[in-house]
């Protein structure tokens, strides 16, 4: 854990309110690290802060901000600008399984910026900052549809294959500086994405893996040195030994039916609404 505090005495992270940001918040407290978490939930955040300030003694800054707007992330990088930050966790991102001709193209461009442009924005911005100091981290999380393109998900699947390839790009060339980059393909992680897409965990290939031991993994490959991780032994060897074709099919296959699952229950009168 006292590795995290050679990075600097703060780590940002986005999408903070829940799943895999709010395990690498939690991970990261009690590494001592102080924290800046930014997501779009006020009131999650606050009270995510005040109980690991609480538990940790540490301090914490809360942001509310919406990174899926073209601005969202240079507010974030002018609000940091007066600490420490040695680790960047750019996790937020979103995704909405269905036929790509059946979307929206302002929603398209919207979710674009958050899973792509996002990314890029805190990435040169803080690397720039990590480069002049002479040390950092970065992690940046994709997905591991960002092998190949996802039938039901290829917009996502095309935007988190810019995350791998800028992260992987980012870990050579800012290694010399002092700089630590990884991304990470979270694949099967439990996070409340299961239950929004109406999957059902013990239907699943593979038992969902706890974001808390995702996060552990993650960062254990960040101090050693690994350009990207895929969390999970099983899962990286089910992905190793699956050919691409059939991956392709057996994960289209299951975001179609999340998206049929996300279909039923908006129009289902019974279904009640939540934000």
């Amino acid at each position: 854990m006292s590795a995290l505090s050679t990075y600097g005495s703060w780590a940002v992270i986005t999408g903070a309110s829940s799943g895999i940001g709010r395990a690498f918040a939690e991970h990261c407290a009690v590494g001592g690290l102080n924290l800046v978490l930014a997501a779009r939930s006020t009131d999650r955040l606050t009270a995510l802060g005040r109980d690991l300030t609480r538990v940790h003694s540490i301090e914490h800054r809360v942001v509310t901000v919406d990174l899926s707007h073209a601005d969202g992330a240079a507010e974030l990088l002018t609000v940091c600008q007066d600490l420490d930050v040695g680790l960047l966790i750019s996790n937020a991102g979103n995704g909405n399984p269905g036929r790509f001709l059946d979307q929206d193209l302002p929603d398209l461009h919207q979710r674009l910026i958050l899973n792509t442009t996002t990314h890029l924005d805190l990435a040169h911005g803080f690397g720039r900052r990590f480069v002049q100091r002479g040390r950092g981290a970065m992690v940046l999380v994709s997905a591991l549809g960002a092998m190949h393109g996802l039938p039901n998900m290829a917009h996502e699947s095309a935007a988190k294959s810019y995350v791998l390839n800028l992260g992987e790009a980012l870990h050579h060339e800012l290694k010399p500086a002092g700089v630590k980059v990884i991304v990470m393909l979270p694949g099967n992680v439990d996070t409340p994405i299961i239950d929004r897409f109406g999957l059902d965990r013990t239907s699943l290939p593979i038992r969902p893996l706890p974001a808390a031991t995702a996060v552990r993994q993650t960062i254990h490959a960040l101090h050693t040195g690994h350009p990207m991780i895929v969390p999970d032994r099983r899962l990286r060897l089910l992905t190793r030994l699956t050919p691409r074709r059939i991956s392709i099919r057996l994960n289209g296959r299951m975001l179609g039916q999340a998206a049929t699952n996300l279909a039923t229950r908006d129009t289902d009168p019974r279904t009640e609404a939540h934000p």
